[in-house]
């Protein structure tokens, strides 16, 4: 096989078997590779530093002896054993240890299990997919359960800069696994803002919204004019509605590249359907045009080798 691989980040948990599962599907269809990592504590610097006197080298291997029967567990049957044995397994944090192997794999996708964390479990601790979300420069696939064969999947479109990559990627990737693709604009109620910050014609921001996206988004997507919806309210709530009224096994969702300070005071669309999981979530990096210097187009999802 040849071109970008899958990676995958596994522990020993039932939604590290759904991530690993669903990592093999794309890569088998893309005639890629899928490679396993797993991020264990690192309890030698602790120890070292705390001065205990323990063994840690014999530590060390018990832990990782414990982890890899851990996640060979939650993988039984679920990927191939070629795969499951060559697991990564190494000791450090989980996003900055997967940042490693995607940048020593060149890796076209990263692939996580979803776990759902109470609002104060987050705001404590976060988790492993919000640390990634925020630093990660390829796709993000977060698992909600085992993905079926032929995923239904829907993208949500915007007016922004991201919306036509954010399209073409949930487009290669519905294509890829043969599944159908359906499409959600969400137009958000508008705050008062006081007139005098407008131009003296006021703007209808309701019919603004449809025209930009009839005109200029719904013409890029090669599916029935039935599949392209428009719905009124939050942005959250509207598309875990229409995801559960359509019964989508994915949400692709474009990340606009907010600062993580930006985040932390009002938090975005992306992290809140990560927080709760309606479906799979394909969450698709978009550079702002504005930071972003001339370079070759970033890669993408892979189509399958003939």
């Amino acid at each position: 096989m040849s071109g970008q691989p899958i990676v995958v980040g596994v522990d020993g948990s039932p939604e590290a078997g759904a991530a690993g599962s669903a990592g093999w599907m794309i890569a088998e269809a893309a005639g890629v590779d899928c490679r396993l990592v797993h991020a264990m504590r690192d309890v030698r610097t602790a120890l070292e530093m705390a001065g205990t006197g323990v063994s840690l080298d014999a530590l060390e291997l018990a832990m990782l002896a414990r982890a890899r029967a851990d996640i060979m567990v939650a993988l039984d049957g679920r990927v191939p054993s070629l795969v499951a044995h060559n697991l990564q397994v190494r000791a450090g944090r989980a996003a900055a240890l997967l940042d490693d192997a995607i940048a020593a794999t060149d890796a076209q996708m990263l692939v996580l299990g979803g776990k759902h964390h109470s609002a104060l479990g987050r705001w404590l601790g976060g988790s492993t997919v919000q640390h990634v979300v925020r630093r990660v420069d390829i796709p993000l696939l977060v698992t909600a359960g085992d993905l079926r064969p032929r995923p239904r999947v829907m993208v949500t479109v915007d007016v922004s800069y991201a919306a036509r990559p954010t399209i073409e990627q949930a487009t290669t990737f519905a294509r890829l696994l043969g599944g159908p693709l359906h499409a959600l604009h969400v137009i958000e109620p508008t705050m008062a803002v006081p007139e005098a910050l407008f131009l003296p014609e006021p703007i209808d921001f309701d019919a603004w919204s449809r025209e930009r996206i009839e005109r200029d988004m719904w013409s890029l997507l090669p599916i029935p004019d039935h599949h392209k919806v428009i719905r009124s309210g939050t942005a959250v709530e509207t598309i875990a509605q229409e995801a559960a009224a359509w019964r989508a096994d994915v949400i692709v969702v474009g990340s606009h590249g907010k600062s993580w300070v930006d985040r932390l005071l009002i938090g975005s669309t992306t992290e809140a359907l990560l927080n709760d999981l309606p479906a799979a979530v394909l969450v698709i990096p978009v550079p702002s045009p504005v930071k972003r210097a001339p370079a070759p187009v970033r890669r993408g999802i892979a189509v399958a080798h003939a």
